[in-house]
């Protein structure tokens, strides 16, 4: 398979799980709810040859989180997988059963957006220092360092 997906041939396989759209030439789109976004992976995989994970993705919305799982295959068409997550109770099921690769993409979201990967092996700190405060995610929108605390690293005297 060295052509491209067509929308047709998404369509046919992850139409189910929600709307197919053509990014660009070799680009697709399928947005799915939180529940259903490992079994599109799952298809995705079996039926599409989407058997090569090149990213996992996250935008702050502000109102939501964006959460898009990118995949590619010997048709060297790029096929993401996208989520919309609630601000209030950013949580999903782990994929990394599904995709070991994925772990360590959802460490890093965990650790600067604080999304909550239920039955991951080991949300700890990736990108941020072990010391880092608890609840705070650097890259949410609405994050400001609070005034005189300690964010890890190296403390000099006098800090």
């Amino acid at each position: 398979m060295n052509q491209w997906l067509t929308p047709k041939d998404v369509e046919g396989v992850l139409g189910r799980f929600g709307p197919v759209e053509m990014v660009r030439a070799n680009r697709i789109r399928i947005t799915t709810g939180p529940g259903t976004i490992r079994e599109a992976i799952a298809a995705a995989q079996e039926h599409l040859a989407c058997e090569r994970l090149i990213a996992v993705s996250t935008a702050d919305t502000a109102g939501a989180f964006d959460l898009i799982y990118h995949f590619t295959g010997p048709h060297r068409t790029i096929v993401s997988l996208a989520t919309r997550l609630p601000r209030e109770s950013p949580e999903i099921r782990t994929v990394s059963d599904l995709l070991p690769p994925a772990a360590i993409y959802e460490r890093q979201i965990h650790d600067l957006f604080g999304i909550v990967f239920s039955g991951h092996p080991g949300l700890k700190h990736l990108m941020l220092n072990e010391d880092w405060p608890d609840g705070e995610y650097p890259l949410r929108k609405d994050w400001k360092p609070v005034p005189g605390r300690f964010y890890g690293g190296i403390r000099k005297d006098g800090d």
